[in-house]
């Protein structure tokens, strides 16, 4: 299943990380309570505009941009965080491709779980087995990861349900 990689795809892949990094950078000082879902909503709403390879572009850059400005603390961290976010679009664009499209909110449901007991799993045992990590970061990286991606997904959702149709672009 080989898509064209266009111009457009391409911009418009750029503007969902740019608004990312706005939230990221621009709220850094606000903390994980409203820049992550803000960028969980990026990754979500790019699915719905661009498609979920966009979206999984912007999931494994992020983190490591956020890394290169201070906001991600340990790198050895940033690879999971990478990882989940790809899972969560990859398994919200699974599940909403197979669902009745008024059952799509169990996609944001579904998806927010994995990613959740993704994260939670990794930073709690593989990397936390391997290097010490604050308790401030293995809590960041369970719970909140599950709130936050259920809120993003959400406000996605809803954000949606208000853009024009034809705003919609798949390669």
């Amino acid at each position: 299943m080989s898509k064209k990689i266009t111009t457009k795809f391409i911009l418009k892949t750029a503007m969902s990380l740019a608004i990312a990094l706005v939230f990221q950078i621009g709220l850094k000082g606000i903390g994980q309570p409203l820049v992550g879902p803000l960028v969980n909503f990026v990754l979500i709403i790019t699915v719905y505009l661009v498609g979920s390879l966009s979206g999984i572009i912007v999931g494994l850059l992020t983190p490591l941009i956020a890394f290169f400005f201070g906001i991600v603390p340990f790198f050895p961290i940033v690879p999971f965080i990478m990882i989940g976010n790809s899972l969560y679009v990859f398994f919200f664009n699974f599940f909403k491709e197979r669902l009745n499209p008024s059952k799509e909110i169990l996609a944001i449901v579904f998806s927010s779980i994995i990613k959740y007991l993704f994260l939670t799993i990794s930073i709690r045992y593989l990397v936390g087995f391997f290097v010490e990590l604050p308790s401030k970061i293995i809590i960041a990286f369970s719970l909140p990861q599950l709130y936050t991606a259920l809120i993003g997904g959400f406000l996605a959702f809803i954000v949606k349900k208000f853009l024009p149709k034809n705003i919609i672009f798949r390669p």
